[in-house]
């Protein structure tokens, strides 16, 4: 296991880096758009344009790493990042920072992509699901972890974009003192919606839901915490406890859910987040602490919807299939990240702050139902043949091919 440790070191240290610097962003954005009059309805449009870049470069950037190396791919969006983030923090402009962020959600996929091809490199097909799981602690951590880079400064100063901009070029080093020969990456041929939904309808709306609800969390939960007044070192707490949520929840019902009836789990799973949504709603006005334990709950049970409902659609596929169906569920996710945004504010704009909760709850309530109505239709797996339970990351094409569960 040290072995393996030091050898996934070097992209690891580079994603740690450079995800501390984004998990300042996206939360010092909203902050600031808050600050600058923004209302939810702008929130949601600059998130759906950074969630818009993401989800294409995620499809298309594998034809620079194949034609360049993924070092060089690496070093070139790492840099016209940094400077998209500087440029966002001069120029204070709606319709400036929707285009920034469209150009710093295709960078972000490219760096993802030049971490996730290294990992590919130095992770043996039976040690995959180790190196997974080291690549989910280390993303997790550094983002819960840029949450708190907000108490080093005043969002309302160059400083926090220029924290991000340094994070996203000191990135650059670990993969540039290296030697390693660029993989093999193969062209991308994900199964489309109709075949995906056939094998699971609940796996396909499970993803796309989960998009729907993760994306709407990244961009607007950071503003319904300031709209009660609360200061950006409380901002910075409840987000770093909804990352650190899914950090470690995900894993304690992946079990659950490898031991028992996973559309069961399914179930459970948005009936738990449809209760704590309007926990939310009623403890968010009076105490912190009840408050603060709920949300981790809730980070737990929202981002462990995805790689759910990627293991129930694998529990009725071959392994060759898994790769080929997790990129096409990636992009019924990416979808759900990009409508997300777009919805929620309307919830904020008719009811108030906790509008956004009541989105939450609607999402959650009906998810149930389907996966109810689902339940009762289609013949599941029996618990001894499910594929276990893995921790998926939501980023790129790319990562699926860790997937221990798949084969060439």
């Amino acid at each position: 296991m040290t072995q393996l440790i030091l050898s996934v070191s070097t992209p690891l240290l580079s994603l740690i880096i450079f995800t501390l610097g984004s998990g300042l962003l996206t939360t010092l954005l909203t902050i600031r758009l808050q600050i600058e009059g923004g209302g939810a309805w702008i929130v949601g449009v600059i998130t759906t344009s950074y969630y818009i870049g993401l989800v294409l470069g995620s499809f298309y950037i594998g034809s620079f790493i194949r034609r360049v190396g993924h070092i060089r791919v690496y070093a070139t969006f790492a840099s016209i990042l940094a400077v998209a983030t500087l440029l966002q923090g001069l120029l204070i402009s709606n319709w400036i920072w929707i285009i920034l962020r469209f150009i710093c959600g295709c960078c972000t996929a490219g760096l993802y992509i030049a971490i996730e091809s290294w990992l590919l490199i130095v992770a043996p097909q039976k040690l995959r699901g180790q190196v997974l799981s080291l690549y989910m602690i280390s993303f997790y951590a550094a983002l819960a972890g840029g949450q708190f880079l907000l108490n080093v400064s005043n969002p309302e100063s160059i400083i926090p974009f220029s924290i991000v901009a340094m994070l996203s070029s000191l990135s650059i080093v670990p993969l540039s003192m290296t030697r390693a020969a660029c993989p093999n990456l193969e062209s991308i041929s994900p199964l489309n919606f109709r075949q995906l939904y056939k094998v699971s309808p609940s796996g396909v709306i499970g993803c796309f839901s989960g998009g729907l609800i993760t994306a709407a969390i990244y961009g607007l939960m950071p503003l319904f915490v300031k709209q009660f007044n609360q200061p950006t070192s409380y901002v910075a707490l409840v987000m770093g406890i909804i990352i650190v949520g899914a950090m470690f929840l995900q894993y304690p019902v992946g079990h659950i859910s490898n031991n028992f009836d996973r559309s069961r789990v399914l179930i459970i799973i948005s009936v738990t987040s449809l209760v704590i949504s309007f926990a939310l709603m009623l403890t968010a006005y009076y105490t912190h602490v009840i408050f603060l334990i709920l949300v981790f709950i809730f980070g737990g049970v929202s981002f462990a919807l995805y790689p759910l409902s990627i293991s129930h659609i694998c529990d009725y596929l071959k392994a060759t299939d898994i790769v080929a169906a997790t990129q096409g569920l990636l992009l019924v996710n990416g979808v759900g990240s990009i409508i997300g945004p777009l919805f929620a504010p309307g919830f904020m704009h008719m009811i108030g702050p906790l509008g956004l909760f009541v989105y939450f709850a609607l999402i959650s309530g009906i998810l149930g139902l389907f996966f109810l109505w689902s339940h009762t239709r289609k013949s599941r797996a029996p618990v001894v043949e499910q594929q276990e339970f893995v921790a998926v990351p939501r980023m790129t094409p790319v990562a699926t091919e860790l997937d221990p569960r798949a084969e060439k």
